[in-house]
């Protein structure tokens, strides 16, 4: 059971703590998405941060709404909506106290979820919250896990669940910096409100150089070979004018490691970390990689042809 729930968990995507139970948590200056109440406030947990939570609670416990409180509460500024959170979470039925799913609690295994809008409860109860900070939430299945059929586990839709979230790290959702003018001889890019690039490619043919520009330049740390870093990024065919891959259409960011991929299998295609390694967070990039930069013949996926010419432009969103 514990494994089906955390494909269903998945699949909805990835200090010293003074302790402060029963307190609404985040600033006076932001507002959260849910207000602690009666049945979140019984919720304590005095597992280290980071790994089993070792929940308790009087059973059985009801909610007739989401409800979050602070369990452990760490300094810092409150998360956002629009800015994007990795945690490790244990989630537990309320009638009995038993763990039905829960996070692998590695630190490079988080789980990853927009702040908001998000597609369960599990981003939205961070927001006000802090990194380091953990929190406790009182909610329903349909809250929890959508239209999914849990009658195997004899959950119904209302039943009432408990969930503790250890708040790993936090990111932009999108990149902040200040625009630059626009290079001639790269397509031309437009901005969805989410910050989802468009784009409209010149009708010639594919350049045979790496072209890399800078569209949004970013103030924050600068990327270094070898790091995490966190990006949100679309891939489009120059011949073709497709999208190949999108990490917007999946709704969270990804993780790539700042490294070519020449050098380190689990890196990127050479032109790309040729465009990641030396800008800094807050940047979003526009990058033309011909073949000789891409993936090598035989090593691309199946929507990368042999020989094609990528586009990305990505946002660099923070450093894991």
């Amino acid at each position: 059971m514990q494994k089906r729930l955390a494909i269903v968990l998945a699949a909805g995507m990835l200090v010293s703590l003074s302790a402060c139970a029963g307190t609404p948590f985040g600033s006076s200056a932001c507002t959260p998405v849910f207000a602690s109440g009666s049945a979140s406030d019984l919720i304590s947990a005095d597992g280290q941060f980071g790994a089993d939570p070792k929940a308790e609670f009087p059973t059985p416990l009801l909610a007739e709404e989401t409800q979050v409180s602070t369990i452990e509460a760490a300094e810092g500024e409150p998360l956002v909506a629009g800015q994007v959170v990795d945690f490790q979470v244990t989630v537990l039925n309320a009638s009995n106290g038993e763990v039905l799913t829960a996070s692998s609690y590695d630190p490079a295994q988080p789980v990853r979820r927009n702040i908001t809008p998000s597609t369960d409860v599990l981003g939205e109860v961070t927001q006000c919250a802090t990194v380091g900070s953990r929190v406790a939430t009182a909610t329903s299945v349909q809250s929890m896990f959508g239209d999914t059929d849990l009658s195997e586990f004899n959950l119904t839709a209302e039943d009432t669940l408990v969930v503790i979230v250890d708040i790993q790290n936090a990111f932009l959702g999108r990149a902040n910096g200040v625009d630059q003018l626009a290079k001639a001889g790269f397509p031309s890019i437009s901005l969805a409100p989410n910050g989802e690039p468009g784009f409209t490619i010149p009708n010639e043919a594919a350049p045979t150089e790496l072209l890399t520009t800078v569209l949004k330049l970013g103030s924050g740390a600068v990327v270094e070979e070898g790091n995490e870093a966190v990006i949100h990024f679309t891939g489009v065919l120059w011949d073709t004018r497709t999208v190949f891959d999108s990490s917007w259409d999946r709704g969270t960011p990804v993780t790539f490691l700042a490294l070519s991929s020449q050098t380190d299998p689990n890196g990127v295609v050479p032109g790309f970390a040729q465009a990641l390694i030396g800008q800094r967070v807050g940047s979003q990039m526009l990058v033309v990689i011909p073949p000789e930069f891409g993936y090598a013949p035989g090593q691309g996926p199946a929507s990368v042809p042999d020989g094609a010419t990528m586009i990305f432009v990505f946002d660099i969103l923070g450093i894991q």
